[in-house]
């Protein structure tokens, strides 16, 4: 018999650990140890035991660590992804309804003249303009999600000292040091407490209940109905909300969490509190996807090209009319955003805690039972498969053709899981999915993505907390067509 303690090496770890430096480990065993302070997690090699513990087996690894403690931030456990046990499940259930296919089949027309009208009003001239994406991406998020959201009109790009921009900034924008915070508060409602940290400031907080709060008012009152995020979030609030026949795959994802029983009951300040997660992501995972997918296409020229021949037959064919059916046929761009995720996923690593007695049995000739206790950390190194030659061939090289309709049957799908995989996975995949692909092609019909002097090559990673960005900006130059 084995433990988790007699398995881990003595890694100190006062920030987060560089997986990639342990590629080499995985060749050799399916998983190993590793230290968070004095916390012991055991990191998974092997998609087959990812697949075990994320799908075969969930019920036994259906919780995330713990986040922040509710008794330092009761905000925060109202956020679905910090909530758990059978909370997480009922609240899954009525939220993820407003997040399924033909959801996001709905939200498309919306969204499509959104996206299209904050990239017209770019700046386009003769010279090419030399721009930090992060800077752009970040106040074009802000007006995407108020808009998808709220349906409120905003212009960050001409009036960056706007005040939704100005609090999104001071609510969502996570400095290095408060990140450092949450993952000690993580570990102890003792320092927790001490510490007094929490996710959103009260500034934050109480601007955007007070929006959703007037948004529902008005509406509610005066019969008014927008196909957006707090619609299908307030529709699932009141059960309206079910899995039709164009949901068959979000079915499988989440399995009995469909047909199980159990729905939570949602307040309006749950649906306050979901918004707010949703504007936390664009701020943060989403907001660097995009930046990380626009760097990767200003680089690969050949890529663009390709890019640009498909959009502009689109772009005729349906005479400028773009619909959901005419999007799903865009077969290279979405080759090129899973290309994007598979080199570039913002998120390093997954995270599950073990909820009940469980044994990973031997495989290996060297192995023996592996007992986990309740409350043991898992930790999923999604960035280390994506960057193993054992599943990629010439896994540092950007190449959407590994996405083809010939070549991506060959690829583990355990191995490509940058949203997660199982009940646990993102909600709000096909969301990002579709906003992404829109900024992709609005931005690339208008213009080239070209490097600039300014443009940091290689890619400068920053792999800290967790997360891969450019800790120097990400600057491209952005040249108009025409």
């Amino acid at each position: 018999m084995t433990s988790l303690k007699s398995c881990t090496g003595n890694i100190p770890i006062t920030g987060t650990v560089d997986f990639t430096s342990q590629l080499g480990a995985q060749s050799l065993c399916r998983y190993f140890g590793f230290y968070m302070f004095s916390c012991p997690s055991l990191v998974i090699c092997d998609p087959d035991l990812v697949k075990q513990i994320c799908i075969k087996d969930f019920s036994y690894f259906s919780d995330h660590r713990p986040f922040l403690q509710k008794s330092s931030d009761p905000t925060v456990s109202k956020l679905l992804f910090a909530r758990n046990g059978r909370d997480w499940h009922d609240h899954r259930r009525t939220l993820g309804s407003a997040y399924t296919q033909s959801k996001m089949k709905q939200m498309f027309p919306m969204l499509n003249e959104c996206i299209r009208r904050l990239i017209h009003n770019l700046p386009r001239t003769k010279e090419t303009i030399s721009v930090n994406l992060h800077t752009l991406i970040m106040k074009f998020t802000n007006d995407l999600a108020l808009n998808s959201s709220f349906g409120i009109e905003c212009d960050s790009f001409n009036d960056s000292e706007n005040e939704y921009l100005r609090i999104a900034q001071k609510t969502f924008v996570q400095s290095k040091l408060k990140v450092f915070g949450f993952r000690l508060a993580a570990l102890s409602s003792k320092i927790a407490q001490v510490i007094k940290i929490k996710l959103f400031n009260e500034e934050g907080e109480a601007f955007y209940r007070k929006i959703v709060n007037e948004t529902l008012t008005y509406r509610r009152a005066n019969n008014i109905t927008r196909i957006d995020m707090l619609h299908l979030l307030n529709e699932a609030q009141k059960g309206r909300l079910q899995y039709d026949k164009d949901d068959q795959e979000d079915k499988q994802d989440v399995g009995e969490l469909v047909t199980g029983q159990g729905y939570g009951e949602i307040s309006d300040d749950d649906v306050a509190m979901e918004l707010m997660g949703l504007f936390l992501a664009n701020f943060d995972m989403y907001g660097l996807l995009v930046c990380n997918s626009l760097y990767e296409i200003a680089l690969h020229q050949d890529v663009q090209e390709k890019l640009f021949r498909e959009i502009d037959e689109m772009w005729q064919s349906c005479d400028g009319n773009l619909t959901y059916e005419d999007f799903k046929k865009m077969k290279y761009l979405d080759m090129v955003y899973n290309e994007c995720l598979r080199f570039r996923s913002p998120l390093m690593a997954l995270d599950r805690c073990v909820t009940k007695p469980y044994t990973i049995p031997p495989v290996l000739p060297h192995e023996k039972p592996l007992h986990l206790k309740p409350g043991q950390d898992i930790t999923i190194p999604i960035y280390c498969f994506s960057r193993d030659e054992k599943f990629y061939e010439n896994p540092n090289k950007f190449d959407p053709e590994r996405f083809s309709a010939e070549h991506k049957s060959s690829i583990d799908p355990h191995t490509f899981i940058p949203f997660g995989c199982g009940p646990r996975m993102c909600v709000a995949y096909r969301l990002v999915a579709l906003q992404t692909k829109f900024i992709m092609f609005h931005l690339l019909l208008r213009f080239r993505l070209v490097p600039t002097e300014k443009t940091i090559i290689p890619f400068p990673e920053g792999k800290k907390h967790n997360i891969l960005s450019s800790e120097q900006g990400y600057w491209v130059g952005l040249k108009s067509r025409d």
